[in-house]
Parts: structure tokens; sequence; C-alpha cells
């Protein structure tokens, strides 16, 4: 998908992938900048949420689950968000 491609709200997708039965996106708020990754299994419907700082976007994006233990192992719960359990 294009980066204009998918847009919800304010959202605009950046990136997505596809492998091993999930879906991970990259997106970016174009009002308040803010990032988030989504991660969906493509299987069950499951889907969690990341929100990251910028300057991890990548990172999170290219291992999302790496980057919830160290964003829970440093105190930061408020990033990680469980949806569609």
């Amino acid at each position: 998908m294009s980066a204009e491609t998918t847009t919800t709200d304010s959202w605009v997708e950046l990136a997505d992938r596809a492998g091993d039965g999930l879906d991970v996106r990259l997106l970016w708020n174009r009002s308040n900048g803010k990032v988030k990754v989504t991660v969906s299994r493509v299987a069950s419907g499951r889907r969690g949420e990341l929100r990251v700082a910028p300057e991890d976007a990548l990172t999170a994006f290219h291992h999302p689950f790496a980057y919830k233990q160290l964003a829970l192992a440093g105190g930061r719960r408020e990033s990680v968000v469980a949806v569609g359990d």
C-alpha cells in the first residue's frame, strides 16, 4: 500500500507487512504527530496496538513483540494496548 492509501480519521498508513499469520502496520497521525504500530493475527482476528515515540517507529514496526517487551520492562504500560482479545 502507498503512504496515502489508508487513512482512518487522521491516521495515515506509512508501511505494512504480512507474514507468519501476522499483519503489521505503521501509522502516523497527521493532526498530532503520534505514531502507532498495529499487529493483527489473521487467523483469529485478534489485534494489538503499540503507541510508539516517532524515533522508535521503525524499530517497533520491524520488531513489535520485542518492542512490546521493552516498553513493558521500562514501565510504559500505556504504550501497549490490546484490542479485540
